[in-house]
Protein backbone atom coordinates (compact mmCIF):
# COMPACT_ATOMS: atom_id res chain seq x y z
CA UNK A 1 0.00 0.00 0.00
CA UNK A 2 1.03 3.45 -0.67
CA UNK A 3 1.57 5.20 2.36
CA UNK A 4 1.08 8.99 2.92
CA UNK A 5 3.56 11.75 2.35
CA UNK A 6 3.87 12.68 5.72
CA UNK A 7 4.06 9.09 6.63
CA UNK A 8 7.25 8.67 4.46
CA UNK A 9 8.81 11.43 6.21
CA UNK A 10 8.26 10.18 9.61
CA UNK A 11 9.30 6.51 8.59
CA UNK A 12 12.71 7.45 7.17
CA UNK A 13 13.90 8.24 10.77
CA UNK A 14 12.46 4.43 11.46
CA UNK A 15 14.39 2.39 13.88
CA UNK A 16 12.94 -0.92 12.55
CA UNK A 17 10.05 -2.55 10.38
CA UNK A 18 8.73 -5.55 12.54
CA UNK A 19 5.93 -7.77 11.82
CA UNK A 20 4.10 -9.72 14.54
CA UNK A 21 0.86 -11.28 15.03
CA UNK A 22 0.58 -10.36 11.34
CA UNK A 23 0.90 -7.13 12.18
CA UNK A 24 4.16 -4.92 10.03
CA UNK A 25 4.80 -1.85 12.03
CA UNK A 26 7.37 0.67 11.98
CA UNK A 27 8.96 1.88 14.97
CA UNK A 28 10.11 5.47 15.44
CA UNK A 29 13.28 6.46 18.03
CA UNK A 30 10.62 9.07 20.08
CA UNK A 31 8.25 6.50 20.13
CA UNK A 32 8.20 2.97 22.78
CA UNK A 33 8.89 -0.03 21.04
CA UNK A 34 6.25 -2.71 21.65
CA UNK A 35 8.16 -5.15 24.32
CA UNK A 36 7.09 -7.80 26.69
CA UNK A 37 4.62 -5.56 28.39
CA UNK A 38 2.84 -4.89 24.89
CA UNK A 39 2.29 -8.60 23.86
CA UNK A 40 1.22 -9.61 27.28
CA UNK A 41 -1.89 -7.07 26.79
CA UNK A 42 -2.35 -8.16 23.20
CA UNK A 43 -2.43 -11.85 24.37
CA UNK A 44 -4.90 -10.89 27.16
CA UNK A 45 -7.81 -8.83 24.50
CA UNK A 46 -10.86 -10.80 24.34
CA UNK A 47 -12.58 -9.24 21.21
CA UNK A 48 -15.71 -10.48 19.92
CA UNK A 49 -16.56 -8.36 17.23
CA UNK A 50 -18.38 -4.89 16.76
CA UNK A 51 -16.33 -3.29 19.71
CA UNK A 52 -15.55 0.34 20.28
CA UNK A 53 -12.16 -0.01 21.38
CA UNK A 54 -9.82 3.12 22.93
CA UNK A 55 -6.00 2.14 22.46
CA UNK A 56 -4.88 4.56 25.21
CA UNK A 57 -1.09 5.46 25.71
CA UNK A 58 -0.89 3.86 21.56
CA UNK A 59 2.79 4.30 21.21
CA UNK A 60 3.57 2.53 17.71
CA UNK A 61 -0.45 1.76 17.03
CA UNK A 62 0.21 -2.40 16.98
CA UNK A 63 -2.59 -2.95 19.74
CA UNK A 64 -5.34 -0.81 18.26
CA UNK A 65 -4.36 -2.46 14.93
CA UNK A 66 -4.96 -5.80 16.20
CA UNK A 67 -7.88 -5.15 18.16
CA UNK A 68 -9.02 -4.05 14.18
CA UNK A 69 -7.94 -6.73 12.87
CA UNK A 70 -10.34 -8.89 15.30
CA UNK A 71 -12.94 -7.12 14.21
CA UNK A 72 -13.35 -4.01 16.78
CA UNK A 73 -15.87 -1.48 14.33
CA UNK A 74 -14.03 1.85 15.86
CA UNK A 75 -10.22 2.17 17.14
CA UNK A 76 -9.52 5.23 19.09
CA UNK A 77 -5.60 5.53 19.30
CA UNK A 78 -4.89 7.95 21.54
CA UNK A 79 -1.08 9.16 22.95
CA UNK A 80 -0.17 12.25 25.05
CA UNK A 81 3.12 11.67 22.27
CA UNK A 82 2.75 13.91 18.89
CA UNK A 83 5.14 11.02 17.63
CA UNK A 84 3.41 8.22 18.69
CA UNK A 85 -0.26 8.95 17.00
CA UNK A 86 1.46 10.00 13.81
CA UNK A 87 3.06 6.89 13.25
CA UNK A 88 -0.30 4.91 14.99
CA UNK A 89 -2.08 6.60 11.94
CA UNK A 90 0.69 5.53 9.60
CA UNK A 91 0.96 2.34 11.16
CA UNK A 92 -2.61 1.49 10.78
CA UNK A 93 -2.84 2.65 7.04
CA UNK A 94 0.22 0.25 6.09
CA UNK A 95 -2.50 -2.19 7.77
CA UNK A 96 -5.39 -1.27 5.37
CA UNK A 97 -7.18 -0.59 9.05
CA UNK A 98 -7.26 3.35 8.89
CA UNK A 99 -11.20 3.31 7.95
CA UNK A 100 -11.70 2.25 10.97
CA UNK A 101 -8.97 3.95 13.34
CA UNK A 102 -8.88 7.39 14.59
CA UNK A 103 -5.51 8.87 16.24
CA UNK A 104 -5.51 11.74 18.52
CA UNK A 105 -3.23 13.23 20.58
CA UNK A 106 -4.25 13.80 24.21
CA UNK A 107 -3.57 13.44 28.28
CA UNK A 108 -5.63 10.21 29.19
CA UNK A 109 -9.01 10.86 28.61
CA UNK A 110 -8.97 14.89 28.41
CA UNK A 111 -10.06 14.31 24.21
CA UNK A 112 -12.76 12.15 24.86
CA UNK A 113 -16.29 13.83 25.14
CA UNK A 114 -17.83 12.75 28.60
CA UNK A 115 -20.96 10.83 26.89
CA UNK A 116 -18.49 9.05 25.08
CA UNK A 117 -18.03 5.09 25.77
CA UNK A 118 -16.09 2.21 24.90
CA UNK A 119 -16.95 -1.57 25.22
CA UNK A 120 -13.23 -2.17 25.47
CA UNK A 121 -10.11 0.26 26.76
CA UNK A 122 -7.01 -1.56 27.02
CA UNK A 123 -3.76 0.16 28.93
CA UNK A 124 0.01 -0.20 28.85
CA UNK A 125 0.50 2.41 30.72
CA UNK A 126 4.07 4.05 32.58
CA UNK A 127 4.56 1.71 35.43
CA UNK A 128 8.04 2.17 36.81
CA UNK A 129 8.86 3.65 40.01
CA UNK A 130 11.27 6.27 38.12
CA UNK A 131 10.85 9.80 36.93
CA UNK A 132 12.98 9.95 33.54
CA UNK A 133 11.93 12.97 30.87
CA UNK A 134 11.75 13.54 27.30
CA UNK A 135 8.99 11.69 25.29
CA UNK A 136 10.87 8.17 25.72
CA UNK A 137 11.16 8.59 29.26
CA UNK A 138 7.94 9.57 29.85
CA UNK A 139 6.88 6.30 27.84
CA UNK A 140 7.49 4.14 31.12
CA UNK A 141 7.63 6.40 34.26
CA UNK A 142 5.43 5.95 36.63
CA UNK A 143 6.62 8.70 39.05
CA UNK A 144 8.65 7.73 42.67
CA UNK A 145 5.51 5.13 43.33
CA UNK A 146 5.74 3.86 40.12
CA UNK A 147 1.53 4.67 40.27
CA UNK A 148 1.26 8.06 39.07
CA UNK A 149 -0.50 6.92 35.78
CA UNK A 150 -1.63 4.47 36.92
CA UNK A 151 -3.85 6.00 39.89
CA UNK A 152 -4.87 9.37 37.38
CA UNK A 153 -6.42 6.42 34.96
CA UNK A 154 -8.08 4.15 38.03
CA UNK A 155 -9.80 7.24 39.14
CA UNK A 156 -11.35 8.07 35.94
CA UNK A 157 -11.74 5.10 33.35
CA UNK A 158 -15.30 4.05 34.52
CA UNK A 159 -16.76 7.22 33.06
CA UNK A 160 -15.77 5.71 30.08
CA UNK A 161 -16.67 2.43 29.85
CA UNK A 162 -19.79 1.00 28.62
CA UNK A 163 -22.27 -1.19 30.46
CA UNK A 164 -20.74 -4.38 30.29
CA UNK A 165 -17.43 -3.04 29.18
CA UNK A 166 -13.69 -4.29 29.80
CA UNK A 167 -10.39 -2.69 31.08
CA UNK A 168 -7.35 -4.62 30.23
CA UNK A 169 -4.37 -2.82 31.91
CA UNK A 170 -1.20 -3.81 32.64
CA UNK A 171 0.74 -3.31 36.20
CA UNK A 172 3.97 -4.41 37.56
CA UNK A 173 5.19 -5.63 40.78
CA UNK A 174 7.28 -2.89 41.35
CA UNK A 175 4.20 -0.42 41.19
CA UNK A 176 2.20 -2.38 43.86
CA UNK A 177 -0.80 -4.10 41.52
CA UNK A 178 -2.52 -5.61 44.68
CA UNK A 179 -3.38 -1.75 45.11
CA UNK A 180 -4.45 -1.54 41.52
CA UNK A 181 -6.73 -4.71 43.07
CA UNK A 182 -7.86 -2.95 45.79
CA UNK A 183 -8.78 -0.26 43.95
CA UNK A 184 -10.87 -1.75 41.67
CA UNK A 185 -12.59 -3.60 44.08
CA UNK A 186 -13.80 -0.43 46.26
CA UNK A 187 -15.27 1.03 42.62
CA UNK A 188 -17.44 -2.10 42.48
CA UNK A 189 -15.79 -3.76 39.62
CA UNK A 190 -15.11 -7.67 39.38
CA UNK A 191 -11.52 -8.52 38.10
CA UNK A 192 -9.32 -11.61 37.43
CA UNK A 193 -5.13 -11.75 36.28
CA UNK A 194 -5.82 -12.98 32.67
CA UNK A 195 -1.81 -13.40 32.34
CA UNK A 196 1.43 -12.64 34.21
CA UNK A 197 4.60 -12.34 33.22
CA UNK A 198 7.79 -12.79 35.69
CA UNK A 199 11.47 -11.37 35.15
CA UNK A 200 14.05 -11.87 37.47
CA UNK A 201 13.52 -8.02 38.86
CA UNK A 202 9.91 -7.73 38.09
CA UNK A 203 6.54 -9.64 37.61
CA UNK A 204 4.09 -8.03 35.16
CA UNK A 205 0.36 -8.72 34.74
CA UNK A 206 -2.61 -8.32 32.85
CA UNK A 207 -5.99 -7.45 34.33
CA UNK A 208 -9.62 -7.33 32.93
CA UNK A 209 -11.93 -5.47 35.33
CA UNK A 210 -15.76 -5.34 34.27
CA UNK A 211 -19.14 -4.46 36.46
CA UNK A 212 -22.38 -4.86 35.50
CA UNK A 213 -24.41 -1.62 35.32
Amino acid sequence: MKLPKYCMKLIERSSLKLTVYDITFYTHPNVYTPSDDTYLLMDSLEIVGGERFLDLGCGTGIVGIYAAKKGAREIIQLDINPYAVLLARCNSALNNVDGRTFSVVGNMFDPIAENYRFDIIAFNPPYLPVSDEGLIGKSWSGGASGREVVDAFLKAFDKFLSCDGKVYLINSSLSNYNLTLKILDEKGFSWRIVSRKKFFFEEIVCIEAWRKC
